[in-house]
């Protein structure tokens, strides 16, 4: 689990709209496409919904999570379910969440009440529990074994709008109707994508399985390889202001503390920690295999926008990240963070909490 909030037990207050993230599909066709993809056995596979929902174990998972399970997924209406108080450590089995297309190894099955899950480690989200990624469990149906290869013509590109949505035609893409089928993927999905000829507007991308997915250019480009800079940083998280917190979330339909600050460094190119002490970590040399190495600041006065500020009681105790963006009119140090459950993506002074160092991952 992350160790974003580990001991805060916070209220729910989930006012996200209730929208399917794949409409316009029929729950018999959905359910063949998702045992003829599934992932069946293979060690390599790659997730096959908008967002797949990585659990501690299956023997955790709730009744109110039955539209994180399924595919299609439903993000938004699972999210908008949880609307009552909860205890996070208790009532929140999530560990993390992996994007369309991830990639994932398979280090176990096990079938729970008629359904076949996966242990898999999440690539792309370093931790010292795994090294080869975040360790969880995903229904099996969510995952694929198929992956083509890119066409020629292609090149990588994420999604960098907060969510957006594809479609299987141009003309439900022109309609923008997404009873018509279209999918919400989320910021930093990647996608093999060329241009439309005739239509600047549109690019077309492809799917784990080929079939080609329409967007609008405006929500993707191509994918930095390097000289991002810490002004870049803030203002990708700067994107997300307002967005409501979810525990384990790495997606743009919601993010914990240091699913923020992980996601918007990997927008970048630049791979660090999936959670808030292994980020604070890697500036002191302990950075786990996978994530950019980091440099120790001690004091507010030293640090440059783009920074990883961490929160806590000690360095070996940090519970919160952010991203430092600077001085405000009355010169107080600012950051921007996903504060906790029931709260939305903000900026605010690093005063609000107990301040214990942070770490520079861009021009150290």
């Amino acid at each position: 689990m992350p160790l974003s909030h580990i001991a805060l037990p916070v209220a729910v207050s989930a006012v996200m709209a209730l929208v399917p993230l794949t409409q316009g599909v029929s729950a018999a066709d959905a359910s063949a496409s998702a045992a003829s993809a599934a992932c069946k056995g293979a060690r390599t596979c790659y997730v096959d919904v908008s967002v797949a929902q990585i659990w501690e174990s299956p023997d955790k998972v709730r009744t109110v999570d039955a539209k994180a399970l399924a595919n299609p997924v439903d993000i938004r209406g699972w999210f908008a379910a949880m609307a009552h108080d909860i205890d996070l450590r208790r009532d929140v089995p999530g560990e993390t969440q992996a994007l369309y297309g991830g990639k994932v190894t398979v280090v176990d099955t096990m079938t729970k009440d008629g359904v076949l899950w996966d242990k898999v480690v999440v690539h792309g989200q370093p931790t010292p529990r795994d090294a080869g990624g975040y360790p969880g469990w995903v229904p099996d149906r969510q995952l694929t074994k198929l992956r083509k290869k890119a066409p020629s013509g292609t090149t990588a590109e994420r999604v960098t709008s907060p969510t957006a949505w594809g479609y299987g035609s141009r003309q439900a893409l022109a309609a923008g109707a997404p009873a018509k089928g279209g999918t919400e993927y989320s910021f930093n999905t990647e996608f093999a994508v060329k241009p439309v000829a005739g239509a600047p507007s549109v690019v077309e991308a492809r799917a784990n399985d080929g079939t080609r997915i329409y967007f609008e250019r405006d929500d993707l480009a191509k994918v930095p390889t390097s000289g991002a800079t810490g002004e870049d940083v803030v203002a990708e998280a700067r994107k997300f202001l307002g967005l409501e917190y979810l525990w384990s979330g790495t997606a743009g339909f919601g993010y914990d503390c240091s699913g923020l600050t992980g996601q918007v460094y990997s927008a970048l190119g630049i791979t660090i920690p999936r959670d808030s002490q292994p980020q604070f970590d890697a500036g002191g040399g302990a950075a786990p295999a996978g994530s950019a190495e980091g440099e120790r600041i001690t004091s507010p006065a030293d640090l440059r926008p783009g920074d990883v500020v961490g929160f806590g009681s000690s360095t070996s105790n940090v519970t919160h990240v952010g991203i430092y963006v600077g001085r405000n009119d009355q010169g107080e140090p600012m950051m921007i963070n996903s504060p906790r459950t029931g709260e939305r993506v903000r900026e605010e002074p690093l005063s609000n909490r107990p301040f214990v160092g942070a770490t520079r991952f861009i021009g150290s």
